[in-house]
């Protein structure tokens, strides 16, 4: 699989080369639009990263992709993952991602795989606590990791991490989800 050049590097080769499932790759384009390829969710139509983030100078590629699941917590088989390559145009320091911007890839995340668990479009988040434990140096690229941990009726609870190459934990968090009633109403 070909891959944004940000991905050139040997830890994501590593990653890309184990036992993946992709589901999406975006990447931006210099006239900053987004060209994307792979399965997209038409229903979607998400703003803030379409117009708003996915740049030449913020997030410039992500890929989107299932794997086995390594934390013993999850109740699935499988874990979400985004690789995301950060450009400056997240920063809140220079040469550091704003801590908003992780809570909302955290948020992403998490909406994705409770989605994916409770087979609902668009659950809505009821709450999310994230913990911060290093920044994110831009550009730069990481890693984000989700997995559901309970679900229950209409609720969903997922945690996140996002990941530096080396494992590092940058920010972590929980988050519950509530799913729509029958009729699409909260």
């Amino acid at each position: 699989m070909e891959v944004h050049p940000d991905f050139d590097i040997l830890w994501c080769k590593d990653l890309l080369k184990s036992k993946i499932e992709v589901v999406e790759f975006r990447e931006s384009e210099d006239n900053g639009g987004l060209a994307r390829t792979g399965k997209l969710d038409e229903r979607v139509f998400n703003s803030m990263f379409a117009q708003t983030l996915y740049t030449p100078t913020a997030i410039r590629a992500q890929l989107d992709f299932k794997r086995p699941a390594t934390e013993p917590d999850a109740i699935t088989s499988q874990e979400y993952c985004y690789l995301l390559s950060v450009g400056t145009g997240v920063d809140g320091l220079k040469g550091r991602a704003h801590g908003g911007f992780n809570a909302l890839i955290l948020d992403q995340m998490t909406g994705w795989v409770a989605s994916q668990v409770s087979g609902t479009f668009a659950p809505a988040t009821a709450t999310m606590t994230v913990d911060y434990k290093a920044p994110i140096d831009t550009p730069g690229v990481v890693l984000c990791r989700g997995w559901p941990v309970e679900s229950s009726g209409r609720k969903t609870w997922v945690k996140a991490r996002l990941e530096d190459g080396t494992g590092r934990v940058l920010a972590q968090g929980k988050a519950l989800f509530i799913s729509p009633r029958q009729g699409g109403k909260l």
